[in-house]
């Protein structure tokens, strides 16, 4: 064990790493100053103005006028006070900053949760509507409900979703952050996920992969007019009839069973689609 200037008690390392765990460098702050939450975080997180506060208020009492020779029931006798019809969907709403508490949050990964949520408690007043309203952000914040799946990754309870950006380890209690795969990276997954059962070769040939055997198959493109009488045609891979409408159809009319050239072909071509879909 080390001590490092300035910083209170001692450095442990360690090869072993848990999820989410922070791992603090020499160049950190002290231990005590990055955990340390604001004094003034009830203030800073819910005085802000709200959304729309310049916005003149179209709230108004007066009764609606009579309108003669009409049913005097069926006639509305005040303006609706709600604040979708007086606003629309321009109406006042909450801006409440939550930078620094996404900070505070973010400062104490890897420590226990419940160290870090009795901190709150004692800089927050949950007595009043600040610091009830702060704890409602917090609990959107922290998935603090999660379970460990078959797959080893964290889920959520009840709706049981992958969990994404703070949460509690089931295991060990401690805060942790899981980052969310970015757009490139669903689609990644997504590509080497699925079956590969066709590579075209041009608009009327390609391979075919037909019940765990690869073909040639010959194609042969139909194109039937808007007005034209309908027609049926039989597919080979299909093996039945098929009743062409009104457009482009491609219709497998040959096949036969690739040869070993061809098989090792196929590999070659699903082998660089693959290194292409990794390097995405």
């Amino acid at each position: 064990m080390q001590k490092v200037p300035g910083e209170i008690g001692p450095r442990v390392y360690s090869s072993r790493w848990f999820p989410g765990e922070w791992r603090r460098s020499w160049r950190c702050a002290p231990y005590k100053e990055q955990l340390r939450m604001r004094e003034d975080m009830h203030k800073v997180v819910v005085e802000r103005e709200r959304h729309g506060s310049w916005k003149p208020s179209r709230k108004w009492g007066q009764r609606l006028a009579f309108v003669p020779n009409s049913d005097y029931e069926d006639q509305p006798m005040f303006a609706s006070s709600a604040r979708g019809r007086q606003y629309s969907g321009d109406s006042k709403h909450f801006s409440d900053v939550l930078g620094p508490l996404r900070g505070f949050v973010r400062s104490n990964i890897g420590r226990p949760w419940d160290k870090v949520f009795s901190e709150l408690r004692q800089g927050l007043d949950v007595r009043k509507v600040t610091g009830l309203h702060i704890f409602d952000h917090v609990k959107w914040m922290v998935e603090t409900d999660c379970w460990i799946g078959a797959d080893r990754k964290i889920y959520a309870k009840p709706k049981e979703y992958e969990v994404t950006g703070f949460y509690v380890h089931p295991r060990t209690g401690l805060l942790c952050f899981a980052t969310q795969q970015s757009r490139r990276e669903r689609k990644k997954l997504k590509l080497m996920k699925q079956e590969i059962n066709e590579i075209r070769l041009e608009d009327q040939h390609s391979f075919r992969l037909i019940d765990g055997q690869w073909y040639f198959v010959d194609y042969e493109i139909v194109e039937v007019a808007r007005y034209q009488k309908l027609q049926s045609t039989w597919d080979v891979i299909h093996r039945r009839k098929f009743q062409l409408t009104w457009g482009c159809h491609r219709i497998a009319v040959k096949k036969r069973q690739c040869n070993r050239d061809e098989v090792r072909e196929i590999r070659e071509r699903i082998e660089r689609w693959e290194k292409q879909v990794r390097r995405m």
